[in-house]
């Protein structure tokens, strides 16, 4: 089996940091709704409402920063896309691949923007 292409390795690195930001999306509202839990309860242990908030904190810091990382990745693939014009340079299905990875992040960044 061969190694994995630049175009291969490129897409991987978009598609994980799709995911990754969709993780923190997921946990950051899991930490809210604990924390609003928390909140609802008689007496609240002052401590562990202390740690609830920073873990959203920390939650949300995160997210700029995969964002930064996705942005970054998505214009290597793009230009190692344009690089791999030729249609014998990679076959059509890393090429597809690569385009949809392309599309699915734009459309999460432009999520991130409205």
């Amino acid at each position: 089996m061969p190694p994995p292409s630049a175009l291969d390795i490129r897409t991987s690195s978009v598609v994980r940091l799709i995911k990754e930001e969709s993780s923190y999306h997921k946990e950051l509202a899991s930490a809210k709704k604990s924390l609003e839990k928390m909140l609802a309860g008689e007496e609240p242990d002052e401590y562990e409402l202390r740690q609830q908030r920073k873990v959203v904190e920390e939650t949300k810091a995160m997210i700029p920063e995969v964002r930064t990382r996705l942005q970054t990745a998505l214009e290597a693939l793009k230009f190692q896309l344009e690089l791999q014009k030729s249609p014998e340079s990679e076959p059509a299905q890393c090429k597809e691949k690569a385009q949809k990875a392309i599309d699915d992040a734009q459309k999460l960044l432009g999520e991130a923007l409205e």
